[in-house]
């Protein structure tokens, strides 16, 4: 699969729609360079959950995880939309 996308002025490309929703891409990605390639690899959400709860001194035993991913993800995605629409 290949796709030939833009780079904006602020250094930014959509990965198509297609493309996320085949590999149920969150907010955060990994992207590494390798001589004359760009990588974008997907990032475990379970990671992400656990680094973010490292950096507090919380009990997240009885908090629904998926529901703060869910909600990280919403509020990331509302801020990206704001920034692309300005």
């Amino acid at each position: 699969m290949e796709y030939e996308v833009r780079v904006d002025e602020k250094g930014r490309i959509l990965i198509p729609k297609e493309v996320r929703d085949k590999l149920n891409l969150s907010s955060k990605v990994k992207l590494i360079v390798e001589d004359d390639k760009i990588i974008i690899k997907k990032v475990d959400k379970e990671k992400i959950l656990e680094e973010f709860a490292g950096k507090f001194k919380i009990n997240w035993n009885n908090i629904d995880l998926e529901k703060v991913y869910k909600e990280a993800v919403d509020e990331r995605s509302k801020k990206w939309i704001r920034d692309i629409l300005t």
